[in-house]
């Protein structure tokens, strides 16, 4: 195989500067898809949604996206908007319950092992709002088998009542947006949440008797030093939330930090790899383990089952919202339009407000599936076998060879071992398993100007 080191880097910054979704690894790349007439690909996609839920799908998840926050973060790479005026959330609520009928006689029938409310800002949402889309999403999906409802939250809009509400509703894992608690670092990322409010959420949550508790923070945001950081880190790891993930902080084309022209410097860099370093140690240090398809926490229940289902089974899900992506799988990728005029006008000509899309073949999901694991540390090839009727051995033979060769995956009777020592090497060498009429169509957009990187462009690499 030929070195495409260089052509692999450009392919992740072009992902890193497109890619809003944020909700899972895709393939293809979303750069790569076609951008779809809502018209012609209504009839098409509920046709492919019909033809696979003849047979009962065992995993199938249920995402809803709601895009509005109080203010916009200024490292938030994803899509998600400033809320200017109430009223827009209304009417958005109201276009979403006209998306969920388009999907309803098609999906009514088939239970969901696992609804997602992702944002943007869930919480944002009051009790009524809240307890009406409740209402709504149970009487028009099978909802009565569901295994995991999560919902993503702020702490200021997380009080006892609104926790209540949503343990009767059967959320039973709840992801809190924190990132960090040095007040000097929550200002200089355009956040608002105080130290006190997230202990006041974190306590109504337990109070609440919610389940599952996730803490999301970040390391190598502006200010942040490593003894905030740890700081940080200490005071939630004293709560035992059963989850903690820490995101390095990356930013890309999509945030306020680089449209501003903010810019990491190589020792903001470094100083994130320590960060991230100290506090998966930390983290270590205090029994929490690494759980698959997922971060570090205390029980398989803890993690996030629809991310989990869909690498680890190619599992479909139904995306429902502005910027929402689905999977049918073997039939599509896409992703709902994210200019909120145009979703909400879609909606009320009862057409599916689709953004773009790309058609789906086998060969396709064989890919996501390796390159989706890889990130987690293994491939299992037993799996591979069972889902796709083939040997992984026999048909990317000459990638793992390849990848062999230069030491970063280690080939097993059973499992494929990642090698890669950084976040940085996954993103490029993983891109090897990439389909060839991909990497020629892909080496048409981007310059070629050399053929090898350093190592230090890998490890810090903007992902």
């Amino acid at each position: 195989m030929k070195n495409y080191d260089i052509l692999f880097k450009q392919i992740t910054e072009k992902i890193a500067n497109t890619d809003f979704s944020g909700y899972t690894i895709q393939y293809p790349p979303l750069f790569s898809w076609e951008v779809a007439d809502s018209a012609d690909l209504t009839e098409e996609i509920l046709k492919a949604w019909k033809s696979l839920l003849i047979k009962r799908q065992p995993y199938l998840g249920l995402y809803i996206h709601l895009p509005f926050c109080k203010q916009r973060c200024s490292y938030c790479r994803y899509f998600a908007l400033k809320l200017e005026r109430q009223s827009d959330l209304g009417d958005y609520l109201s276009a979403l319950k006209k998306e969920i009928q388009v999907y309803r006689k098609i999906f009514y029938k088939s239970p969901i092992r696992s609804l997602y409310f992702g944002g943007g800002t869930p919480s944002l949402l009051n009790i009524r709002q809240l307890d009406d889309l409740f209402s709504y999403l149970y009487k028009n999906f099978n909802l009565s088998q569901c295994q995991q409802i999560t919902f993503e939250g702020n702490p200021d809009f997380l009080d006892f009542k609104k926790l209540k509400l949503l343990k009767q509703w059967g959320v039973n894992r709840l992801t809190i947006g924190v990132q960090s608690l040095d007040s000097k670092v929550i200002k200089a990322v355009n956040r608002y949440q105080s130290q006190d409010s997230f202990l006041k959420c974190f306590q109504s949550a337990r109070k609440a008797k919610i389940e599952n508790i996730n803490i999301d923070l970040m390391v190598g945001l502006p200010l942040q030093t490593i003894n905030s950081t740890l700081q940080t880190l200490k005071t939630v790891i004293k709560l035992q939330p059963e989850m903690i993930h820490v995101h390095p902080f990356y930013p890309t084309a999509l945030s306020e930090f680089i449209r501003k022209g903010w810019r990491l410097s190589k020792k903001d860099m470094r100083r994130r790899e320590v960060m991230s370093w100290l506090s998966q140690e930390l983290i270590q240090k205090a029994k929490y383990q690494p759980i698959k398809f997922d971060a570090d926490g205390k029980n398989e229940a803890a993690r996030n089952i629809q991310l989990s289902d869909a690498i680890e089974y190619n599992a479909p899900f139904l995306g429902i919202g502005a910027g929402a992506v689905s999977h049918i799988t073997n039939y599509f990728r896409y992703v709902n339009a994210i200019d909120i005029k145009k979703y909400i006008a879609n909606l009320d000509k009862n057409k599916l407000p689709i953004f773009l899309g790309c058609r789906l073949s086998k060969r396709d999901e064989m890919i996501y599936f390796i390159t989706a694991c890889l990130r987690y540390g293994q491939v299992d090839k037993l799996q591979f076998k069972k889902m796709f009727n083939q040997d992984l051995n026999k048909i990317f033979q000459k990638e793992i060879k390849f990848l062999e060769r230069k030491g970063k995956i280690k080939n097993t009777d059973r499992y494929l071992y990642s090698k890669m020592e950084n976040l940085g090497e996954y993103v490029i060498y993983s891109k090897y398993f990439y389909d060839k009429n991909l990497i020629e169509k892909c080496k048409k957009m981007f310059p070629k100007f050399k053929n090898k990187l350093k190592e230090e462009e890998i490890i810090y690499l903007e992902i």
